[in-house]
Parts: structure tokens; C-alpha cells; sequence
């Protein structure tokens, strides 16, 4: 008997029996149950993966290059980076409209890579409080300061910067920099940055220009701009945002989260030489490289703009069905369920597929078990992954799912918040 590793696993067993007792213990439905159920959960809402879609891309990418091999054989510095990658990297460069591309195994590991190696010392860091959990890993191992403004709050966000110009003499003078970290759509919330906002008082705090915005478009690639090339694009401030990341394994299905983070040649090359999770891991494979490419050729096409129709469509029909059922405006008002995308909605161009259903904080399981009877599949978020008390119901809408699907969740939502009575909310 190992004493060791018994006194570890008990010491574990402590922590994870601490979270169950507080409802927070994280357990992965099996396959064979989300079989059942109709997908509102799931992050691939164009529906390029379950729908075949990609699959069928996929394969035929495979018969374009017979002879290709499985592995990538090495790291990005040895011979790992194949011409296949190459020529991937310079096509999504172009289809994003920026100098170049660099791809990485996932999202999460370039977020790590970028935030731990580009910023220098004594320059800053200034991101919304809602930022990815790996934009703040990689924060925490680089070497520049952090600050945090309050989430989508333009008016914080200037008083931060003034903070930092006022109080360091090197961004004042324009000799170090201030990067600005946002997301397009949060991933918890399903709201959106205010870019324009957001620019705009950079401009007027930072008459130097020396700022840098960086922006995580997880959840908007393949989604918005021209041919689903993004947040930024629908806005044509490519050139305003110098650094983007654009993850395939959301909207574009694809396998292992890859990413591809949209760049120059100057930061690309020092990823290269410094970032350790570049240096010490095998590159990206033919394997997802092409599941990569064959879902651009879907979103690329008119197939894909159809999808993104569709998606944007029953978004707008899930929000309407809420919120314009009879009995929604005293739901609301009795705070039995918090609906924070509420008010913009209906305001813009696009919508995030992500909906935010914030019920009283301890009765977001009991809500997610009521879809789940009627064959629904979403999932409940827990503290610490959003704010404490602020448990939710993440709803995300696909572009398949049915209006007859769509109308009996939000008929099912306001079923079970009736039964709540007058319990009110403890937001």
C-alpha cells in the first residue's frame, strides 16, 4: 500500500465532497444520455459537426490529399510545421483580412502563449472582468502589470486608462504599452463588446495611440462578419485590432478547440522563440488541420450563410417566445428568473447564440432537471465560473433546432418559473 498516494486521494476526496455539498461538483453527462436529448447546449451552433456537415468536408479534404500522414512528427520549431499548415495559416490570414495566422492546438493554449510572452515589462494590461479564464492563466505567468475594468462598463474602462496614464511616465510618454484584452461575445453572459465604444475613448485617453486591442472571438467565428469571418470584420476594424483569435471548435466543429491566432510576421515569430507551449509541443496535425479547413469552406459558402440565418433567426425567436409570454412581466418582476441579455436583444445587427437563464441562484439545477424531463439537454453553470450567486441555465440556440423545439423551451422556462411562486430572486 502506497501511504502517499492514499493521503492525496483522501485530501482530495475532501475538496471534491466540499463542492458536491455545495452543488458545484462538475460531472460530465455520458454519451449514451445526450443521445436522448435535444442539443441546447452544446457550442456547435451552426450544427456543422452533429448535423454530418462537416463530416462530409472533412472527408473530402482527406481525398484531395491521399498521401497525407496522421502525425505532425514535431514541435512548430523542428519539422513540425508541414506545408499543409503553411498554406492554412496564409488562407485563414486572408479570409480574416490579417497579415498572418498562427495556429494552435487550442484556444486556451494561445491565449497562455500570447498573454505569457508578448506583453513586455512595464507595459499593461488592462481587460474586461469577464475575460477567459485562459487569458488570466496567461496574464498570471507573464510579466507586464493587469488591471481589470468593470464588464462592458466604457466609462470604468476609461477611468482605468487615465489610472495608468497619470501614474506611469512610460505610457504617458509613449515608450511602453497598454494591451487591451475583450471578448467578442462572453461565454457566460451572451452579450457583446462595445468595440466602437471601447476604441473610441482609447483614442481620447491615449493620444500617443499606444494601445494594442486584442480580442478572443471564440464564440463569433464562423457566426457574424462576411462570410463568417467575425466580430471585428462585421465591423471592418481589422486594422484596429492587431491581435485576433479565432477558435475552430465551436461554430466551425471542429476537432480539439484549434485556433488560430491572426497577427503580424513580428509577434508571430517571437511566439515562435518564446512561448513555451510553442516550443515544448508537438504542432497541429494534418488531421485537424483539415477538419479546420473543411469547416471554412462550410461557413465560406452559401450553405454556411444559410446556417448563420437560420442560427441568427431562431435566436431572435427564442428571446421574442420569452419575453413577449403573457406571463413574463410578473416572472420578472416577482425575480424568478433574471434574464440579462433582456435589453439588447432586439438592438443590433447579430446576436450571440449563448442565452444567459439566470434563475434564483440555487435553483438552476432544478430548472436544467425540468428541460431535461421534457428531452431537453442544457447545461448549469456554477460559482466560480460565473459570479457568486449568479448560478444560470447557459442556453445556446442552433441553427437546427426546430421553431416546434425553440417555443416548447420557452413555454417549458415559464411552466416551471410559475411553479416557483412568489419565491423571490437573491441576485
Amino acid at each position: 500500500m502506497n501511504s502517499g498516494i492514499d493521503t492525496l486521494c483522501h485530501k482530495l476526496e475532501q475538496t471534491l465532497a466540499r463542492r458536491r455539498e455545495k452543488g458545484r461538483l462538475m460531472v460530465p453527462p455520458s454519451p449514451a444520455k445526450l443521445d436522448d436529448l435535444i442539443d441546447f447546449s452544446s457550442n456547435d451552433s451552426l450544427d456543422l459537426s452533429t448535423s454530418g456537415a462537416l463530416t462530409k468536408a472533412f472527408m473530402n479534404e482527406i481525398k484531395t490529399h491521399p498521401a497525407f500522414t496522421v502525425g505532425s512528427t514535431s514541435s512548430r520549431i523542428l519539422d513540425g510545421t508541414k506545408q499543409y499548415l503553411l498554406d492554412l495559416e496564409r488562407d485563414i490570414a486572408k479570409f480574416h483580412r490579417a497579415e498572418t495566422a498562427m495556429f494552435f492546438n487550442s484556444g486556451f493554449d494561445a491565449n497562455v502563449a500570447l498573454w505569457s510572452t508578448i506583453p513586455q515589462p512595464g507595459d499593461f494590461i488592462l481587460h474586461d472582468e469577464y475575460v477567459h479564464a485562459s487569458i488570466h492563466d496567461g496574464m498570471r505567468r507573464g510579466r507586464a502589470t493587469t488591471l481589470s475594468f468593470k464588464h462592458n462598463d466604457c466609462q470604468a474602462f476609461g477611468s482605468c486608462l487615465e489610472k495608468i496614464r497619470t501614474e506611469n511616465s512610460g505610457i504617458a510618454e509613449g515608450s511602453q504599452v497598454v494591451f487591451i484584452a475583450l471578448e467578442s461575445f462572453y461565454s457566460m453572459d451572451g452579450d457583446s463588446a462595445p468595440v466602437v465604444e471601447l476604441l473610441e475613448v482609447a483614442h481620447k485617453t491615449l493620444p500617443r495611440k499606444n494601445f494594442i486591442f486584442s480580442i478572443d472571438e471564440a464564440h463569433s467565428n464562423g457566426i457574424v462578419g462576411p462570410n463568417g469571418s467575425g466580430f471585428v470584420s462585421h465591423y471592418g476594424l481589422e486594422e484596429q485590432f492587431p491581435i485576433r483569435l479565432q477558435t475552430c471548435g465551436k461554430a466551425l466543429g471542429s476537432t480539439g478547440g484549434i485556433a488560430a491566432l491572426l497577427c503580424n510576421e513580428t509577434i508571430k515569430f517571437t511566439l515562435l522563440n518564446y512561448a513555451r507551449g510553442v516550443i515544448f509541443s508537438t504542432a497541429p496535425s494534418f488531421v485537424s488541420a483539415a477538419a479546420v479547413r473543411a469547416g471554412y469552406d462550410i461557413v465560406g459558402s452559401k450553405e454556411g450563410e444559410d446556417r448563420r440565418k437560420r442560427l441568427q433567426s431562431n435566436v431572435y425567436r427564442f428571446y421574442h417566445q420569452l419575453t413577449s409570454h403573457p406571463d413574463w412581466p410578473q416572472i420578472k418582476r416577482k425575480g424568478t428568473i433574471y434574464l440579462p441579455t433582456e435589453h439588447t436583444w432586439n438592438l443590433g445587427p447579430f446576436q450571440s447564440p449563448i442565452v444567459p437563464v439566470v434563475p434564483r441562484y440555487d435553483l438552476a439545477d432544478d430548472l436544467a432537471k425540468y428541460l431535461e424531463q421534457a428531452k431537453y439537454w442544457v447545461n448549469t453553470v456554477h460559482y466560480p465560473i460565473v459570479p457568486d450567486k449568479m448560478d444560470r441555465v447557459r442556453i445556446v440556440l442552433h441553427a437546427d433546432n426546430t421553431q416546434q423545439q425553440i417555443d416548447h423551451v420557452a413555454v417549458l422556462i415559464m411552466q416551471w418559473a410559475k411553479k416557483q411562486g412568489g419565491r423571490q430572486a437573491q441576485l
